[in-house]
């Protein structure tokens, strides 16, 4: 009788397991190394200066469009708003990581997290503005031999 005891105990115990694995969540993505101080305030204000910059040029773009009714314009007001858009991307990213910052946002729960984790913290959001406003270099190179070859 105690060897069945100890079977069904032993059973339990396996069931129970595969129970706990089966309830746990995904990790959370792993924080980045810390940064020093110099490169978070280098960062911040490279990502302030191109958002001052960089809104500036758009504005007078957007204004010189709707006065003088050039579309000429188009491709490089939008080269302009990516570079914005990047540099806000910026300077959000590395305010994250200023010291002092918190690490997680209760309100967003895991998900969120995760999600301002992937996309800030690791800068995905600002390099893939940098790509695309890269691309859009190209496209206007391209347009502009286009317009010479005729």
């Amino acid at each position: 009788m105690n060897t069945t005891m100890n079977t069904s105990e032993e059973d339990r115990a396996g069931t129970d397991e595969n129970v706990g694995i089966a309830t746990q969540a995904f990790p959370p993505f792993p924080q980045p190394p810390p940064l020093p101080l110099a490169s978070i305030l280098v960062g911040l204000v490279t990502g302030v200066t191109g958002m001052c910059a960089n809104a500036v040029v758009l504005v007078v773009l957007v204004f010189a469009r709707r006065q003088f009714g050039h579309s000429v314009n188009t491709l490089i007001a939008n080269q302009s708003a990516m570079d914005f858009f990047a540099c806000v991307c910026l300077t959000i990213s590395f305010g994250m990581s200023f010291p002092g910052a918190p690490p997680n946002y209760v309100v967003l729960g895991e998900v969120g997290n995760n999600l301002v984790c992937f996309l800030f913290r690791y800068r995905v959001l600002s390099i893939m503005c940098m790509n695309a406003a890269k691309i859009l270099l190209v496209v206007i190179e391209a347009t502009r031999k286009s317009g010479r070859q005729k």
